[in-house]
């Protein structure tokens, strides 16, 4: 007779729910940060120094923001199975914030080359 294996205790009753929509949309968005992060290294021969300086301003935005996400997944997970939800809105506004500098860090670039 052969004993079942133990299962992984799982986060929270229902594997589909508003979580893992969460953690992915925030994993996506962190990688679309690292893109833009990596095409400012491509303008080194530019921007020179002030390619690298945007480059790790823009990386170490994307860690934080997925360390960030780490931290609200397991407070979803505990608000799930305790049927009580809190809202994060420091963190939503830090990545707001954080895609809007890195954006309008990409647009002066742009606009930089292009009048050049």
């Amino acid at each position: 007779m052969t004993t079942p294996s133990p299962r992984r205790p799982q986060p929270h009753a229902d594997p589909g729910l508003q979580p893992e929509r969460t953690t992915q949309s925030w994993l996506r968005t962190s990688l679309t940060m690292t893109v833009v992060s990596l095409l400012f290294v491509r303008w080194i021969n530019v921007f020179e120094g002030l390619s690298i300086v945007i480059f790790v301003i823009c990386i170490g935005l994307a860690i934080a923001a997925i360390a960030m996400q780490v931290r609200r997944y397991r407070l979803g997970s505990v608000s799930i199975r305790a049927e009580r939800g809190r809202p994060t809105p420091w963190a939503v506004l830090f990545l707001s914030s954080s895609v809007c500098l890195i954006a309008a860090l990409g647009i002066a670039s742009v606009i930089k080359i292009s009048l050049e």
